[in-house]
């Protein structure tokens, strides 16, 4: 394997045509350039360099031919070199973020990679959906790097988490609905209707607002149909079968068949929470400090 030092030796001589200075330019003495310089020609079988008077050198046909092959090695060397020391501050190689639905629909998940890509250009962003409690359990044991989830009231210990998005909450609803003539909802109207909820297996989060919209009711909670994801979600109320609690960015679908009615009498918001490992590379966790906080 030929030495990147020899490399650096005849690349130096052959542009500088001269042994002194290309010591000077590689801070090595003279006697060490012409050593590394004969090693390589040892190695590749040929000479290199015509050595004349007074450290006056030329290239050979062979050394015409080589310098642009040695230039081009020495700088994928200095890249490898550089990716390395990337690939150990987090600063390029593939970043896999999880998030949830919501985080597109609030662009808070664009607005990451566009962040991340700005701040760390070498990297490659890796996005896959899937559910809170998963992501937490993902992001806890390093097969993914950041987490866009839900709140919890307790994360895994070494993991961070911040709430970096706050949106309030609309019903979602068929137009033929009874509750569609309405300009806007009161908590007694919807307590009366059974309601889809987004989150199958949760009992935090959205389920928590329609608790307090059946306490601000004075009702009872009122029937529930889970389901996976808002957008089941969204397609279940269009169809009639019930309405669905959602975040207001869910109105940016635009969904044929789908209205989106106002609470005005309980107030409620919903989160997304970043979570990352507390030991996570220093440059991701430098471009991630730029992201605001939620107020």
């Amino acid at each position: 394997m030929l030495d990147p030092d020899s490399l650096r030796a005849f690349v130096a001589v052959a542009e500088l045509e001269h042994f002194v200075r290309a010591a000077d330019r590689l801070g090595i003495a003279q006697s060490v350039v012409s050593k590394r310089l004969k090693r390589l020609e040892d190695q590749i079988g040929t000479r290199l360099i015509e050595r004349g008077k007074r450290n006056k050198v030329a290239l050979t046909r062979s050394g015409e031919l080589f310098l642009p092959e040695a230039r081009n090695g020495i700088a994928a060397l200095d890249r490898t070199e550089w990716l390395g020391r990337q690939f150990g501050r987090g600063a390029a190689g593939p970043i896999r973020i999880g998030y949830v639905f919501s985080a597109i629909m609030s662009s808070v998940l664009p607005d990451l990679i566009r962040l991340l890509r700005r701040c760390l250009p070498e990297i490659e962003v890796q996005p896959v959906s899937f559910e809170t409690p998963e992501q937490i359990s993902a992001v806890h044991e390093g097969k993914i790097d950041i987490g866009i989830i839900r709140p919890r009231p307790t994360y895994p210990e070494g993991v961070f988490a911040r709430t970096i998005h706050e949106e309030g909450v609309v019903v979602a609803l068929a137009p033929d609905h009874p509750l569609a003539r309405l300009p806007a909802l009161r908590a007694h109207d919807i307590a009366a209707h059974r309601i889809i909820v987004p989150q199958f297996h949760e009992e935090v989060g959205l389920i928590d607002i329609i608790r307090g919209i059946a306490k601000t009711a004075g009702s009872p909670l009122p029937p529930i149909q889970r389901t996976s994801d808002f957008i089941t979600a969204a397609g279940l109320a269009a169809s009639g079968v019930g309405i669905a609690i959602a975040p207001k960015s869910l109105a940016r679908l635009d969904l044929q068949n789908l209205l989106f009615r106002d609470i005005v009498d309980h107030e409620a918001r919903l989160a997304l929470v970043l979570i990352v490992r507390t030991d996570i590379p220093p440059a991701i966790g430098e471009a991630l400090s730029w992201l605001p906080t939620a107020d």
